[in-house]
């Protein structure tokens, strides 16, 4: 897919994701769209919580990789952290960019690491894979892994480093609005608010100027500025501490101490 095609998709993809509010990461969604971009056999999003085991899931859902599918998802989950190459490369370093299989440099995953990988992975059809992790922490990760049989090229690994920024700004926002909003879902619907504007709200109530929102949403202050004026419209109010008196009063936020 060339270039101003697979642009033009993904901020359709986003635009509309962002026109309701969101309570979590649309998974299956990102997943079917990286397939469409990257000619991908399948693509997988891996996740842990604190304190629980990784959890992965598949799309497509029926794949079963050449007869393989019950040795992938064991594999994926009890084996990876010594024996996938790229995950081995995040564990040493913390530098969690987007990367593939064969970029991974060898004091990371050396020949005898890489060919105990191909020998696993080769007969699943997918042992070329490029991974996309959009939150990591001790505790916790979220991930999206594409695999397919053909090596990724460099222009796809630069498209999938602008993607991840992508993801990574759009799983800020759903976690983000998920705790400050959590239940109160109706009230932002009849509002007409949208998750982003909902999102600038509670980092106003939490007192970061316009430039500060920014940076934490990855967004302009120019932008935040705009979301502000159309979250005072929609509120009814003129100003910043109006507006969360507003919000809270709806129970969109939590009232401050």
């Amino acid at each position: 897919m060339d270039r101003a095609a697979w642009e033009r998709e993904w901020l359709e993809l986003v635009a509309d994701l962002l026109s309701a509010p969101l309570s979590a990461l649309p998974e299956e969604r990102i997943c079917t769209q990286l397939q469409e971009t990257f000619g991908l056999l399948a693509t997988a999003y891996q996740f842990r919580e604190p304190g629980q085991l990784a959890v992965q899931r598949l799309w497509p859902s029926d794949e079963q990789f050449s007869g393989h599918r019950a040795e992938v998802d064991h594999w994926s989950v009890h084996c990876a952290p010594t024996g996938h190459p790229v995950l081995r490369y995040y564990l040493a370093t913390g530098d969690c960019r987007a990367m593939q299989v064969a970029d991974v440099p060898e004091r990371f995953a050396d020949a005898a690491v890489q060919g105990s990988w191909r020998e696993v992975a080769g007969p699943w059809g997918a042992a070329e894979q490029l991974a996309m992790p959009v939150h990591v922490t001790a505790q916790s990760h979220r991930a999206f892994v594409m695999g397919r049989a053909e090596p990724f090229t460099p222009d796809e690994v630069r498209m999938a480093g602008c993607l991840q920024r992508l993801l990574r700004g759009l799983d800020r926002h759903v976690t983000a609005l998920g705790r400050r909003f959590e239940g109160c879902a109706d009230v932002a619907s009849s509002l007409r608010l949208t998750p982003r504007e909902l999102a600038v709200l509670g980092q106003l109530a939490d007192g970061h100027t316009a430039a500060a929102i920014g940076r934490r949403l990855l967004i302009t202050e120019r932008t935040v500025q705009k979301h502000l004026e159309r979250v005072y419209a929609k509120l009814g109010v003129g100003d910043r501490l109006a507006a969360v008196l507003r919000a809270e009063r709806l129970g969109l936020l939590e009232p401050a101490p």
